[in-house]
């Protein structure tokens, strides 16, 4: 039981943790939905836009338009658009409420498994923070993150709670919000791995380990927690982990069903496990320096051998170290496995789109490496003459630099135009960006403006289907039809099509009254003249 002032500090922090927060998305209610995923979860989404109706309800049960089983994200939109209406603003602060709660359910649970509410609260705050972790927020179509977050961090504090005082009632609690949390996206199938983390440090429920800790006060809290024998631990996850299982198998369905899945023949395994490899060292990189941030990496052609050695040479020596620490220093062993074990669903061994990595993706399991650099800094300076106002400094400033360029990453997602305009700074020739906003152009009766981009684009990658599609609704709005459907034809044969494409590719055609004239405005529809096939 907490003694009176002990919640009052904690309610303080509380507050100070969603102050912060407010203070960086503030801008968000002025925002608007952006091209990108915006109109496949809400604007052109029939079921969201009737709102919260018995038929949405039945439908969000069953749907997997979107390549996830995810029924609590639509649920979600759906009331948001019975309270806000067409107002994008609202359905960006709902996202921001939902950062909030999931700041301080992840201060309560590490605060209630470690005894240390000041090192939890720091780590709660750089989770707040993190310029890494403005995607999951600003972007309305990561509504889906935030969810499986903040369930799957329910989970953890019900799990805490449980591991102080097993039962059954407790267990079930635990297993309801993992549930909703994989409902929500399935971003958390890795969850009963983190659990026999926090057995290890700060619960110390393994038996087996008998770690002798590191002299901090979480070895006073870690004492109320009964020990157990590894296979004890391990067959209280298995039914998470069957849980875990099935999630991860639907989600490979849903996925082919939708033809979401980059095929081996695009992307080796050999290339995959390359690429994985390097992000997990990328990743560490953004974390201590996020700057140039985007909203999409293109994955390389070809990583260099030296620059793939050299990530694997890194996570061999960190996870050496921690191996090496773990009876004096086990928070290394949580902290460092939480990131590598979290990633996993999504570093790309199995490959959806075109993006070697996201900012999305750390939503998550930068925790493990907050808590080590946490931990870390503590015990160092307990060492050190000056070590505690040497640490606050050194922490104040932290956080005031992630927290400005978080603020201005939030800015980059005022609208499609600032998004699109600011990754193309960052990579002037991506050319799925260069397609998009093209296509926002084209749509929005700025085809002129369209076509300079995927123009471009097309030179850059000649056998992308999309760009020719986008070429030919241009000249389609312009009222050359015969060069619309060259080009849709161009976007068919090399393998796009969907029911618009192949809608106006015949009405095209009707409209045509003579044969295509030899296009002057474009590339030619064979893909000659450069890039790469």
């Amino acid at each position: 039981m907490l003694k009176a002032s002990d919640r009052q500090r904690d309610i303080l922090i509380c507050l100070f943790l969603a102050l912060v927060v407010v203070l960086i998305y503030w801008q968000v209610h002025t925002f608007r939905f952006v091209f990108y995923d915006d109109s496949a979860y809400v604007t052109e989404r029939p079921h969201v836009m009737a709102g919260l109706t018995w038929d949405g309800v039945k439908w969000a049960m069953s749907a997997i338009e979107s390549g996830f089983w995810h029924p609590v994200t639509w649920l979600s939109l759906m009331l948001d658009r019975e309270l806000f209406g067409n107002n994008p603003g609202g359905y960006h602060w709902t996202n921001v409420i939902l950062h909030i709660i999931n700041t301080l359910l992840l201060f309560l649970f590490l605060r209630k498994a470690t005894a240390a509410p000041l090192r939890c609260a720091f780590v709660a705050l750089l989770f707040a923070v993190h310029p890494l972790h403005v995607e999951s927020v600003a972007w309305v179509a990561q509504r889906k993150d935030l969810l499986c977050t903040l369930f799957g961090f329910a989970s953890l504090w019900a799990y805490v709670k449980y591991a102080f005082s097993p039962g059954l009632w407790r267990y079930a609690l635990v297993t309801a919000f993992f549930v909703l949390g994989l409902m929500s996206k399935p971003m958390i199938v890795t969850f009963p791995f983190v659990m026999l983390l926090l057995d290890i440090w700060p619960l110390r429920r393994l038996d087996a380990g008998r770690v002798a800790g590191s002299g901090d006060e979480t070895a006073t809290a870690a004492l109320h927690a009964d020990r157990r024998p590894l296979r004890f631990l391990l067959l209280e996850k298995a039914p998470l982990v069957l849980l875990s299982v099935a999630a991860s198998i639907l989600v490979v369905m849903t996925e082919q069903k939708v033809q979401a899945l980059t095929n081996l023949e695009v992307l080796s395994v050999a290339d995959r496990l390359a690429n994985a490899v390097v992000s997990y060292a990328k990743y560490m990189g953004m974390m201590l320096w996020p700057a140039n941030l985007s909203f999409l990496y293109l994955h390389p052609v070809a990583l260099p051998v030296g620059q793939v050695a050299g990530a694997l040479l890194l996570l061999a020596a960190m996870t050496a170290i921690v191996l090496f620490l773990f009876k004096r220093k086990p928070y290394l062993f949580t902290g460092w496995f939480w990131y590598v074990g979290t990633l996993v669903p999504v570093i790309g061994l199995i490959q959806v789109g075109p993006h070697a990595l996201a900012d999305r993706y750390t939503y998550v399991p930068l925790i493990g490496l907050f808590i080590v650099l946490t931990w870390g800094a503590a015990e160092l300076a307990r060492r050190l003459r000056c070590g505690r106002p040497l640490l606050w400094t050194a922490g104040a400033a932290a956080v005031a630099v992630l927290s400005f360029f978080a603020w201005q990453q939030v800015g980059h997602w005022r609208n499609t135009v600032t998004l699109f305009e600011h990754a193309l700074k960052v990579e002037p020739d991506n050319y799925i960006v260069l397609n998009n906003l093209g296509s926002f152009y084209i749509v929005g009766g700025e085809a002129d403006k369209g076509l300079a981009h995927i123009r471009k684009a097309i030179g850059l990658k000649p056998d992308f289907g999309p760009l020719y599609a986008n070429f030919g609704l241009a000249m389609y709005e312009k009222g050359d039809y015969g060069q619309a459907a060259q080009y849709f034809s161009k976007a068919r044969d090399l393998g796009y099509h969907n029911e618009d494409s192949e809608r106006l590719l015949e009405e095209s055609r009707r409209r045509s009254a003579s044969p295509p004239r030899a296009d002057t405005t474009g590339p030619p529809v064979d893909g000659a003249g450069g890039g790469d096939r």
